[in-house]
This record gives structure tokens, sequence and C-alpha cells, in this order.
């Protein structure tokens, strides 16, 4: 009785060892399947990510280094006409006539000992397209600023836009792989607690079958 007892928890941790090595088997497997899915998914979202960069430049070179160039090119004509109306801009006598500004040195003695200067100061036209230039100038410079506030805006906007796509696209990876994890682990359990419970019944049925083919075997060698 004893013997069939050893013998029975043997067969018993035996099964039960070869079932613990069968789930471990099963489990690796899951976990590398698992771990080559995350890989694979990592690589999508890293592809994404600097797919998103590269539009995230081509959005800045189209809203904001172009109208930069456009500004940069309306300030280098500002300056060319500024620099042209003072090299315009002589300086002017009572009769009317212009002179250089590197002759007035030696003009001056002349003009005080000829005539005195004239009080009265004549209209002159140089004067007033100087006033029509400046009020193009402050327009362009409004535009300018215009454009300015502009690109700043769009940049902000598609930064904006491209973050919350990269923080969406993560938090459904997230998601997913939450999902598929606890659905692989629910089935690992359901799994495991049937495996767990067939073993004990048939090593149970392999006692009573034992037990009985020796109760059954006792009668006959008393009646011998």
């Amino acid at each position: 009785m004893q013997m069939d007892q050893i013998h029975s928890r043997r067969v018993l941790d035996r099964g039960l060892r070869a079932l613990n090595q069968k789930v471990e088997r099963d489990l690796q497997q899951k976990l590398s399947m698992l771990d080559k899915q995350y890989r694979f998914t990592r690589k999508m979202l890293q592809q994404r990510r600097d797919s998103l960069i590269q539009e995230h430049s081509r959005v800045v070179i189209v809203k904001v280094c172009e109208p930069k160039a456009t500004v940069n090119i309306a300030m280098k004509e500002i300056g060319e006409h500024k620099s042209a109306g003072t090299h315009s801009s002589g300086v002017h006598t009572s009769g009317g006539r212009r002179l250089c500004s590197r002759k007035s040195p030696n003009v001056e003695p002349n003009r005080s000992i000829s005539a005195p200067p004239s009080t009265a100061k004549p209209t002159s036209p140089a004067r007033h397209t100087g006033n029509v230039h400046g009020n193009v100038s402050l327009m362009r410079m409004k535009n300018i600023a215009a454009i300015d506030s502009i690109s700043e805006k769009e940049l902000a906007r598609q930064q904006q836009k491209a973050r919350e796509e990269v923080e969406r696209a993560k938090q459904l990876q997230r998601e997913t792989l939450h999902k598929r994890v606890t659905a692989f682990v629910e089935g690992l359990k359901r799994k495991g607690n049937v495996e767990l419970l067939e073993p004990p019944q048939r090593n149970s049925k392999v006692l009573n079958a034992t037990l009985s083919s020796s109760h059954s075997s006792a009668p006959q060698h008393l009646q011998h």
C-alpha cells in the first residue's frame, strides 16, 4: 500500500514537472512573440517620428524661411533706397544750386565773403520725395511685422499639431499593447488552471484502479 502511494506520488510529481516545463516553454514563446511585436511597433513609431520631423522642417522652410527671405529682400531695398537718398541730397545754395558735401568746406568761406546766407528756407522737392519714401518704408515695415507674426503663429500651430499626433500614436500603441498583454495573461491563467486540474484526475484514476486490483487479488490469495 505504501509502495503504491509512493509510486503514485512520483507519477504525479513527474506529471506536474512536465506540465510546468510545457507551460514555461509556452510562456517563453509568447514572450518572444510579444518582444518581436514591440520592436516592430517601436520601429514603426520611430519612422513615423522621423517623417513628422521632416514634415516639420519642410513647414518651417515654407512658413518661416521664405517669408524671412522676403523680409531680408525688403530690408535690403529699404537700405539701398536710404543710402541713395542720402547721396542724392547735397548742399543747396541760396540760388538753388546743389553742391557736393565734399566741396562744402571750400565753399563756406566764399559764401561768407560774397553774400550772407539766405534766411529763407526754399521748398525742396527732395524733402517731399523723402517724406513719401519714408511713408513707403513705414508701410513696408508694417507688412514685414505682419508677415513675421503670421509666420510665428503658423509655426507654433504646426508644432502643437505634430506633438499631438505623436502623443496620440504613443497612447494608442500603449493601449493596444496593454490589451494584448492582459488577454495573453488571462489566457495563460485559464490554460494553466485547466491543465493543472487534469493530471490529478488521471492519477487518481490510476490509483483507484491499482487499489481495486490489489483488493481483488487479496481474496484470491486467501482462497488458495
